[in-house]
């Protein structure tokens, strides 16, 4: 029953995580996501060690191993929260780099002109 419940844990947290993604809006404080893939891996652990039957240990398992990996992965990333360092209509650093069709981009090239400027990155 516990491994059910981890995986059902992890999964709910994993749904969430990437609606929040999709639209660009993953929380500051991520420390509740941490705990509900930490928590679920921690129930999957326990599942698949007290399991009776192979089905539990392996859902016990697959929580252990999926809600493990967003806190791995967030202690192996080395990405640090911060504040924003820029704000709307603060001067950005002139930069190139390749557009999504592999070609230059140049930001000199919309100076004088109103523009949206946004990268993303993972957000582990």
């Amino acid at each position: 029953m516990l491994s059910f419940l981890g995986l059902a844990i992890v999964v709910a947290a994993g749904v969430r995580w990437f609606q929040l993604i999709k639209k660009v809006a993953i929380p500051r404080n991520r420390m509740g996501f941490h705990l509900a893939f930490g928590g679920g891996a921690v129930l999957g652990v326990v599942g698949a060690i007290t399991a009776t039957g192979w089905l539990s240990t392996i859902v016990g398992g697959l929580a252990a191993m999926v809600g493990s990996a967003m806190p791995i992965l967030r202690l192996l990333s080395g990405q640090k929260s911060a504040e924003p360092t820029l704000s709307v209509g603060d001067s950005v650093l002139a930069f190139t780099a390749l557009d999504e069709h592999g070609v230059e981009f140049d930001l000199a090239s919309l100076s004088g002109k109103p523009y949206l400027l946004k990268f993303f990155r993972g957000h582990w």
